[in-house]
């Protein structure tokens, strides 16, 4: 059937891809699939009985949007096939003859072709223009909605198909699941995992809280397939609702659990503006820009543990109880962070507002990277001055006849070792920045779960970004070393306690200013331990003495 003309959409320029987007900002641990009684609390239709199956021979499987075979599919066009050379005279029907039935060829604004059948309103990315695959799937339609209860009560439904086939079974697999538009959800007649539809959220438990998640696939249900019975000025007065409250706290804290920054707030609503004018663009595109936004929104409701006693408020608060650490980890960890000057602490405490319960908040994930990569490169510069002070001063004449085994030349050249350690490290580390600091949220989320996968967790990635900055001051120590023994072991008297006060001044100095910059002051710990010891001894003293008078 030729394509409709109303349905000849141009492409659409989005974001990324559904595919992508569907589980970004969380986490990518596998998640429990919860008992069958879960199930029951979602009010969903029973199971399908076992004698239903047994006269198809199909099965049927529930699915989720976000599984849908359409950015996966393999290639199928063959380059060697002879293409068309030549266009008729008076040719102005540029459509193709192949039948598809009752199904309506239509065309995403991002350009996929899928089939719709607006009588019974069923949608499917399936090629319905081979007969028997057409065949099969109006097949599974019927015996699908002959299992819908008759007392659903759901008027504004829509039903989702995929055909697939299992190879090692031999068995072919129907894969679906409806849409109540009234709810702004979607259901099944057949048990769910929940694997993916969590996204490896951990504690999920309460209905109210499920809903999230599902309403979530089913704005991108919304978005994958546009229909043109949904109410746009509703949708677009709800979206500008919420852009605005987000907005609003974007502007006013800096621990907002928007999933966009103020900018992208604000190209957001000048969306919203253009979208709202009586000649904007069609509404597929309208409803495909709408459905993607409220998606995120509702996603990060569901991560955030919207609407329960626990919800997250704060980007940097946490939701999950605390794990008691082994004694050895922490004990590692002190003494890891003080070989390394503190630097595992500060970037561990910059991880802590990017990585909260191993999901991401995509802002922060940005200017987190953005600063990482002008550390590196700063950095780099530092690291390639000192080699090239190193070799200089292992080039000094007196220095150079000194044998290999003095204190001069293997200060020196562990403090080569430690600034092309350092300077290879930044390198390598802003290269891995570039690959997966700009990429989605989702590549994010598998690349920390990988990285924070060992005992030491998110320390581990506190500790390699660390690294760089850690040998380079080490390098420096090292220089200092070689440089202070070759004056204070080869100088005169005079030129000794001139050089020997300075450099005395320059540590002073150096240690006052890191001492003051610590977080960590064993003045004040000390004094408190002082304070508790003496007022611990008090009370002891008083109740002995309580005690003999009372004995007395």
């Amino acid at each position: 059937m030729p394509l409709p003309p109303s349905n000849l959409n141009s492409q659409l320029q989005v974001p990324q891809s559904p595919r992508l987007a569907s589980c970004s900002s969380g986490s990518l641990l596998p998640v429990h699939t919860p008992p069958p009684s879960s199930y029951n609390l979602l009010n969903l239709p029973p199971p399908a009985p076992a004698d239903s199956q047994s006269r198809s021979t199909t099965k049927f499987e529930s699915f989720v949007p976000s599984d849908v075979m359409r950015y996966d599919k393999p290639p199928t066009i063959d380059p060697a096939a002879k293409s068309c050379e030549f266009i008729g005279p008076l040719t102005r029907d540029f459509v193709d003859t192949r039948e598809s039935g009752n199904w309506h060829a239509c065309i995403h604004p991002e350009g996929a072709l899928y089939f719709h059948d607006p009588m019974r309103g069923v949608y499917t990315d399936s090629d319905l223009r081979n007969q028997d695959r057409r065949q099969k799937l109006e097949s599974c339609v019927d015996e699908l909605l002959a299992l819908i209860p008759p007392g659903l009560g759901c008027n504004n439904r829509e039903l989702v198909v995929q055909l697939a086939f299992n190879r090692k079974a031999g068995l072919s697999i129907c894969r679906y699941y409806f849409i109540d538009h009234d709810k702004h959800l979607l259901f099944w007649l057949h048990p769910l995992s929940t694997v993916k539809l969590f996204c490896g959220v951990q504690g999920v438990e309460k209905p109210s809280h499920i809903k999230y998640a599902v309403e979530h696939q089913y704005w991108q249900h919304c978005e994958m397939y546009p229909n043109a019975k949904l109410q746009r000025t509703m949708l677009l007065k709800d979206l500008k609702e919420v852009v605005v409250h987000a907005s609003a706290e974007t502007i006013t804290t800096d621990v907002s659990l928007s999933p966009f920054d103020g900018d992208e707030l604000s190209k957001i609503l000048d969306l919203i503006s253009q979208l709202g004018e009586p000649e904007s663009v069609g509404d597929a595109y309208t409803l495909c820009v709408v459905a993607r936004f409220m998606r995120y929104f509702v996603r990060a409701k569901f991560f955030n543990f919207c609407g329960l006693p626990a919800a997250r408020l704060d980007a940097d608060q946490t939701v999950y109880k605390k794990k008691k650490k082994k004694k050895l980890i922490v004990v590692l960890s002190w003494a890891f962070n003080v070989a390394m000057f503190g630097a595992p602490k500060s970037h561990m405490q910059e991880l802590r507002r990017v990585w909260v319960d191993r999901s991401i908040n995509s802002p922060r994930w940005k200017n987190f990277n953005t600063r990482l990569s002008s550390e590196w490169s700063g950095i780099t510069m530092y690291s390639t001055v000192m080699v090239a002070v190193d070799v200089s001063f292992l080039a000094v004449p007196s220095v150079s006849i000194q044998n290999s085994g003095s204190v001069t030349i293997i200060s020196t050249y562990l403090s080569i070792f430690c600034i092309v350690g350092s300077l290879v490290v930044s390198l390598f580390l802003t290269r891995q920045n570039r690959l997966y600091g700009q990429e989605s949220a989702d590549t994010a989320v598998q690349f920390l779960t990988k990285m924070t996968g060992s005992a030491f967790g998110t320390k581990a990635v506190a500790t390699v970004h660390g690294l760089p900055y850690a040998m380079l001051l080490w390098g420096m120590l090292y220089f200092m070393l070689a440089f202070s023994y070759q004056v204070f072991t080869s100088t005169p008297t005079l030129t000794l306690a001139t050089t020997g006060s300075t450099c005395a001044l320059v540590v002073l100095f150096t240690l006052w200013l890191v001492y003051a910059a610590r977080d960590f002051h064993i003045s004040t710990r000390f004094l408190g331990w002082l304070r508790a010891s003496i007022w611990k001894a008090k009370q002891y003293r008083h109740t002995a003495c309580y005690v003999s008078r009372t004995g007395s």
